[in-house]
C-alpha cells in the first residue's frame, strides 16, 4: 500500500503543477503540489532506501522536463493567449489597419514622394499620389509646397522627410516622362509644381 500511496502522490504532484500553470492560482496549487511531492518522498522512505532515492531522482529528472514541455505549450493556450496579449489577425481586438480618408493603406504610400500642402510644424497634411493624409515631419519643419518623402507609418500617420533636391528632381522628370506616354494619364502625372495647393481643404 506505501508504494501505491506514492504513485498516487506522485502523479498528484505532477496534475498540480500543469494545473498551475495552465490556470494560475496565485501559487495555491504550487504549495498543494511541493506538499504532495515531500509527502510522497516520505512515504517511499518508508518502503526502503532505495525506493525512496529512486522516487528523489524521478522527481529530479521528470520535473524540470515536464517543467519546459508545459512552458512551451503554455503560449498556445487561451489562458497563456490571454496573459500574453496575443491575439489572432481576426481578433475583434486586433489593430485596425491605418488607412487614408479614401481607404487606401497608409503602408502602401511607403517610400512615395509628395508635396506638403500644409506646414509640417511637425504634424500637417501632404498630398501623396493624389491622397490627401496627416502626416509628421520626422526631423525639422518642413515648408508647405516643400517635396517630401514618406519613409514609414506610425502611429496611425505617416512620417515624412523632406525629399533630396536630387529626389525632387527624379520626381520631375519621372512626371514629365509619364505625362508624355498618354494623354489620358496626364490628368494624373502631375509634377510638384503643378499641385494647386489653394484647392486643399486643410
Amino acid at each position: 500500500m506505501p508504494v501505491l500511496y506514492t504513485l498516487g502522490l506522485l502523479v498528484l504532484f505532477l496534475t498540480l503543477v500543469i494545473a498551475e500553470i495552465i490556470v494560475p492560482s496565485g501559487g495555491l496549487l504550487s504549495l498543494f503540489a511541493v506538499a504532495a511531492a515531500i509527502t510522497a518522498v516520505l512515504i517511499a522512505f518508508t518502503v526502503s532506501l532505495n525506493f525512496g532515492l529512486a522516487v528523489v531522482l524521478g522527481l529530479l529528472v521528470l520535473t524540470p522536463i515536464l517543467l519546459s514541455i508545459i512552458l512551451r505549450l503554455w503560449p498556445q493556450t487561451g489562458v497563456g493567449k490571454e496573459i500574453l496579449n496575443r491575439r489572432g489577425p481576426n481578433s475583434e481586438s486586433s489593430v485596425p489597419i491605418a488607412t487614408a480618408p479614401d481607404g487606401t493603406p497608409l503602408n502602401e504610400l511607403v517610400g512615395r514622394y509628395g508635396v506638403a500642402a500644409s506646414d509640417l510644424l511637425p504634424a500637417g497634411r501632404i498630398i501623396v499620389d493624389d491622397h490627401k493624409v496627416d502626416a509628421v515631419s520626422t526631423g525639422m519643419p518642413i515648408d508647405r509646397g516643400q517635396p517630401v518623402k514618406v519613409v514609414r507609418v506610425q502611429a496611425g500617420k505617416l512620417q515624412v522627410r523632406s525629399a533630396s533636391v536630387e529626389e525632387s528632381q527624379a520626381i520631375k522628370h519621372s512626371a514629365t516622362a509619364n505625362a508624355s506616354t498618354s494623354p489620358s494619364e496626364s490628368n494624373s502625372a502631375k509634377t510638384l509644381d503643378e499641385v494647386n495647393l489653394d484647392d486643399l481643404e486643410i
